[in-house]
């Protein structure tokens, strides 16, 4: 953009400067030429002199309208020479401060004779500026052309200096703002790197944990495998009291069991029934449940999305993880509150996958559950999934209730998020991926509740002497001959040499030197219509899969009843091989409940 300025207005009360500056700036030839010729010998050529735009002003005034209508046409004036004496109205000094009031970057030139102000009063009164010249009368032609032609240019050169230095700050500016942008993005991308950094340490500390755990709700369990199976064994033909006394130690039993199972669903997650289920059903025996249990002071809130898809699972399982989040709600709120329980639905695209551990791309049902409590600290939160980890009270809390939480959500293919603040309350939010498909529930054929062996003959295998010798008892009592085996080695060499009076094999899964696993696939390429059952304390899923790849007819997890292994040995005995090792083996006592 071109700042070109040659507008120059003169302001004189004597209107013979008027035309001696117009003489000058704007030449017809003949003139000037002789004024030029005087002080340089030859005259400048007309064509080579800039053209200036000249306006006249007799008063101070008049001046500072020109200057005010050049304003409003957006042609102000370059240069303006002012006459220091201009009776009756304001002088030059005067005029100077009132046109640089209006144009700042105005260049003035102060004409004066010797007899009207010093310099020292004119820059007492107007400042040492650099837009400020003093040109003495009288003046010649070049003197006034000269100062006419530099400050002109100076005019254009700061101009052009203003709209650089507009252009550099534009551009600082930008600048500014990108690196900031981009400050936020790599803050974020830290942020994110170190959250996804975070969860994915406590994923491999609760993975540790969990490999523990296993092992010890293994040797639990096989523990409480004998005791179960004996106390159905003594209950026969004891009198009442002594019954009511192994009532509750059966009770204590299964408590044990279940505490023991709550472990394994942190450390493996826990298979059950895999069925198409709707979210708002969920939600609704949860509702059922806090009208009922809940303090008043807590005031329930849902919100349910329409035409929510439904999700596959066990409907038992994901309601005791709405249950377990609903009570951590509740003894977060002692004084009262709000529990909210929400459900729509969740897309996860690639960005939200990468940074959140165990989220796949995809459709998901979010079930969130949000509270008015105390609400965690960061430290807090990042322990709360560890297992025997609480911050309840002592004898408040097991610590198993949010490790068990995410042991089902992991079984489901599903992922957790947790926020909170301190003061403000907790949001828990339960990612489960939507079903592809809508199987229909397995649905298996009742059994007799008396139900039990003919004299077929079964082989125990395990490495449990406690397990191998109560179950051996207990299938005596029920009409089963028995055989037993420390081992997959010592069961493989008896089933060589007896495989024909053996009818079907009870095997451990987890045993020294030749498993379950090894055991069945030994025992099948020696006879392919065996019938094999296994049951186990704490077997990983790849494990459950080689099984059902050898066609096992169960799998039973350990402790197990009486009542469970007779109605799998029945089944097993009365169709002869099952390929679905996952469906659920009812006891009697539970069909007849």
């Amino acid at each position: 953009m071109s700042h070109t300025n040659r507008r120059i207005l003169v302001v004189d009360d004597n209107r013979a400067i008027h035309d001696d500056f117009r003489k000058i700036l704007c030449p017809t030839g003949s003139e000037i030429d002789e004024a030029e010729a005087d002080f340089f010998g030859e005259a400048m050529p007309v064509s080579e002199q800039p053209e200036f735009e000249v306006d006249s002003a007799y008063q101070g005034a008049e001046g500072v309208a020109a200057m005010t209508r050049a304003l409003e046409e957006g042609r102000p004036y370059a240069v303006a020479f002012l006459d220091v004496r201009m009776p009756p109205g304001a002088d030059g000094i005067q005029t100077a401060e009132m046109l640089w009031k209006l144009c700042p970057e105005l260049q003035i030139v102060i004409c004066t004779a010797y007899s009207d102000y010093s310099w020292q009063e004119m820059i007492g009164r107007l400042g040492n500026r650099d837009r400020l010249l003093v040109m003495k009368k009288p003046f010649s032609s070049v003197e006034a052309l000269q100062l006419a032609c530099a400050l002109c240019e100076k005019w254009r050169l700061t101009q052009e200096a203003r709209d650089r230095l507009a252009e550099t700050e534009r551009i600082v500016e930008e600048r500014t703002r990108e690196l900031r942008e981009a400050n936020g993005r790599l803050q974020a991308e830290m942020e994110q790197r170190e959250r996804a950094e975070g969860q994915l340490l406590r994923a491999q500390r609760l993975e540790s944990i969990g490999t523990l755990a296993s092992g010890i709700a293994h040797d639990l369990n096989n523990m409480l495998s004998p005791v179960l199976l004996s106390l159905d064994l003594l209950k026969v033909g004891l009198p009442e009291a002594s019954g009511d006394l192994l009532a509750t130690v059966e009770t204590c039993a299964q408590r044990a069991a279940s505490m023991v199972k709550q472990v394994l669903t942190f450390a493996r997650g826990v298979e059950g029934e895999r069925l198409p289920l709707e979210p708002k059903y969920l939600i609704r025996e949860i509702e059922k449940i806090v009208a009922g249990t809940f303090p008043r002071q807590i005031k329930l809130e849902t919100r349910i999305a329409a035409d929510l898809p439904l999700i596959k699972g066990d409907s038992t399982q994901l309601q005791q993880v709405l249950l377990n989040l609903a009570l951590n709600a509740r003894d977060a709120m002692p004084d009262g509150g709000t529990l909210r329980i929400e459900a729509d639905l969740f897309e996860v695209d690639e960005l939200y996958a990468s940074a959140n551990p165990g989220a796949r791309i995809g459709q998901y049902a979010r079930l969130r559950v949000s509270d008015m409590g105390t609400g965690m600290q960061k430290q807090v939160i990042d322990k709360i999934f560890d297992p025997f980890f609480t911050t309840k009270p002592l004898g408040k809390g097991t610590g198993l209730g949010l490790s068990t939480v995410l042991g089902i959500v992991k079984s489901h293919e599903g992922f957790l998020d947790v926020r909170s603040k301190v003061g403000q309350g907790s949001t828990f939010e339960v990612f489960l991926p939507v079903a592809d498909t809508e199987p229909s529930p397995v649905v298996l054929p009742e059994k007799p509740a008396n139900i039990g062996g003919r004299g077929q003959m079964v082989l125990i295998v395990d490495d449990e002497v406690a397990v191998r010798k109560t179950t051996e008892i207990m299938l005596s009592q029920h009409g089963y001959r028995t055989m037993t085996a420390a081992d997959g080695v010592e069961a493989l060499a008896i089933y060589a040499e007896r495989g024909g009076s053996i009818d079907a094999v009870f095997t451990d899964v987890m045993m020294p030197l030749v498993d379950g696993v090894a055991l069945s696939r030994a025992l099948r390429k020696m006879n392919p219509e065996v019938r094999i059952i296994a049951a186990t304390g704490a077997a990983e899923e790849s494990r459950k899969q080689e099984l059902k790849a050898l066609n096992v007819s169960r799998v039973l997890g350990k402790p197990f009843t009486t009542g469970t292994l007779l109605a799998a040995l029945e089944e097993a005995f009365a169709s002869a091989v099952t390929a679905d090792i996952f469906r659920p083996v009812m006891s009697p006592e539970s069909r007849a409940a």
